[in-house]
């Protein structure tokens, strides 16, 4: 899958949890998960990453992919995703 439609399915992933009332006007790659963006809270957040594993077919180790920074931004959280996905496809291709 191409990094910017990870970045899109992200986005929609997480936008369709937060609803329309917590959605920013114009969210982005730099736009928070909690505080001062989408306001996310701990339910929130893992609902976001269970959407994710579904979505893109990986399982995330919490102690390794998630950590306060990666949980930071959409960027961030597209990143370890993405990092998830091309471990993935490595692995299938082995």
């Amino acid at each position: 899958m191409r990094h910017e439609r990870i970045a899109e399915r992200v986005q929609a992933l997480i936008t369709g949890i937060a609803g329309p009332d917590r959605t920013p006007s114009d969210p982005g790659p730099e736009t928070p998960l909690v505080d001062g963006g989408y306001w996310l809270d701990s339910v929130d957040l893992l609902q976001v990453v269970l959407a994710c594993e579904i979505e893109f077919a990986v399982t995330f180790d919490p102690d390794v992919d998630f950590t306060p920074e990666t949980l930071k931004t959409v960027g961030s959280l597209t990143g370890v995703i993405r990092s998830r996905v091309t471990r993935s496809a490595r692995e299938r291709a082995d």
